[in-house]
C-alpha cells in the first residue's frame, strides 16, 4: 500500500477496530477526521522504514485522553506543529515521516492525519500492533527502549515535557496534564530512527487494517476470521453492560447469553478475558473483539446493548507479546486478574509463564 486515499479510509478504519480490541476510539469520528485531512491535503503516502535512511528521526504520534473529546475539539495544524518542532528541537534534527504508536480507530486516524498536516509521509508500521491503554506497552519498550522523552501538546499549543522518570511515574505525569490541556492531546514518546522501525517495529500496519478492513465489509463473519486469523469463541445475546470509570477508563463486564452457556468479557478499555462459566477462553495480549451479527461491524464494548446478536471473535497479535516480559507488560496478571495468559486459539500462552 503506497498512500491512503480517500477510497481507502473506509477499510483502514474498519480494519483498525479490529486492532483495537473492543476500545480504539469511535470508527465514526475516526473516519471523519482522516477524510477531512485527506480532501483538504490530498492523499497521504505511506513509506517503509527501509525506505528512509537508517539515522533518519521519526515522530511517533498518539492521541492521549479521552477520545470522545475529539467530538468538539479535533486535532489541528497548531497541536501538530507545536509537536515537530519540539521534538525536533529536543533531538537537535528535523523528522522524516510519522510513526503511529499503536493501532485502534482514533489512532490510525490520528497519526495519518499529522502526517497530511505536516505533509510528512507516515511509516506502514506501528510499535503495539493492536491497542493499549498505556504508551510504555511497546515493542521498543519491550526491547529495552526508554519511553522518555514524552512530549505533550494541548489544541492552544502549550506543550509539557518529560525528559526522564519511571514508566509509572510518566504515566502519572501525563494523566495529570490531560485535563488542563482540555482532556485530550497529541503525545510523542521514545527517541525512534527509521533503522530502529526497521528492527522493532510491527510492519505493514496500515495495510493490514485496510486488508482486514476490506474483509470486514463482506457479508458473514467467514472472510474476517480468515483475514485476520483469528476464531469464532462464541455466538450469543447480551445480557448484561455492567460498566464504571476509573482512572478516566471504562471498566466492566459483559454477559452473553449463548447456547453454550453464559459468558463473561472482562474490559478495561480494550477487551480483556472472555470466560465460559469459570473456563478461560482467551486472554490479552491477544485480540478480543465482538462483532454484532446482522451487521457484521466489530462494536466498541461500551456501545453494546443489552438484546444484541453478536459474535465475540479471538485474533492473534505479534508473537512478541508472547514472552516472558511481553506477558508481564501486557498479560492479565498485568491488568489486575489471577488469570494465566491464554491464547486467542484457546492454547496456553506459554508454560510457567504469568
Amino acid at each position: 500500500m503506497e498512500h491512503v486515499a480517500e477510497s481507502a479510509i473506509d477499510d483502514v478504519v474498519r480494519g483498525a477496530g479490529h486492532f483495537g480490541s473492543g476500545g480504539g476510539g469511535d470508527p465514526y469520528l475516526a473516519q471523519q477526521l482522516l477524510l477531512a485531512a485527506v480532501r483538504r491535503h490530498g492523499p497521504i503516502p505511506l513509506v517503509t522504514a527501509d525506505e528512509l535512511a537508517p539515522e533518519a528521526l521519526v515522530l511517533p504520534v498518539v492521541s492521549g485522553g479521552t477520545p470522545h473529546t475529539l467530538v468538539e475539539k479535533a486535532h489541528n495544524v497548531v497541536e501538530a506543529e507545536t509537536l515537530r518542532k519540539a521534538v525536533e528541537a529536543r533531538a537537535g534534527r528535523e523528522c522524516a515521516a510519522i510513526l503511529p504508536i499503536q493501532l485502534g480507530s482514533v489512532n490510525v486516524a490520528v497519526p495519518l492525519a499529522v502526517a497530511a498536516e505536516l505533509g510528512l509521509p507516515c511509516l506502514d508500521l506501528d510499535l503495539m500492533r493492536r491497542t493499549l491503554p498505556s504508551i510504555d506497552l511497546t515493542l521498543l519498550r519491550l526491547a529495552g527502549f526508554s519511553v522518555s522523552p514524552i512530549t505533550v501538546v494541548g489544541g492552544s499549543g502549550i506543550v509539557a515535557e518529560f525528559s526522564q522518570g519511571t514508566d509509572a511515574v510518566l504515566g502519572e505525569l501525563v494523566r495529570a496534564v490531560l485535563p488542563p490541556l482540555g482532556l485530550v492531546a497529541l503525545i510523542s514518546a521514545y527517541r525512534v530512527t527509521a533503522g530502529d522501525c526497521a528492527r522493532l517495529g510491527a510492519v505493514g500496519s496500515i495495510s493490514e487494517c485496510a486488508r482486514i478492513g476490506a474483509a470486514l465489509a463482506e457479508d458473514g463473519h467467514e472472510p474476517y476470521l480468515r483475514a485476520c486469523g483469528g476464531r469464532l469463541v462464541c455466538t450469543g445475546t447480551v445480557a448484561e453492560v455492567l460498566q464504571h470509570s476509573s482512572d478516566g477508563w471504562p471498566r466492566g463486564v459483559v454477559s452473553l447469553d449463548t447456547p453454550e452457556g453464559f459468558v463473561r468479557i472482562d474490559f478495561q478499555n480494550e477487551n480483556l478475558i472472555v470466560s465460559r462459566e469459570g473456563a478461560v477462553l482467551a486472554t490479552v495480549p491477544d485480540l478480543i473483539g465482538v462483532a454484532d451479527t446482522d451487521t457484521g461491524a466489530l462494536t466498541q464494548t461500551v456501545d453494546l446493548a443489552v438484546g444484541q446478536e453478536v459474535h465475540v471473535i479471538a485474533g492473534p497479535v505479534d508473537e512478541r507479546w508472547h514472552t516472558p516480559e511481553g506477558h508481564a507488560a501486557a498479560g492479565p496478571r498485568a491488568f489486575g486478574y489471577a488469570v494465566d495468559p491464554v491464547r486467542f486459539d484457546g492454547s496456553a500462552a506459554l508454560a510457567g509463564v504469568r
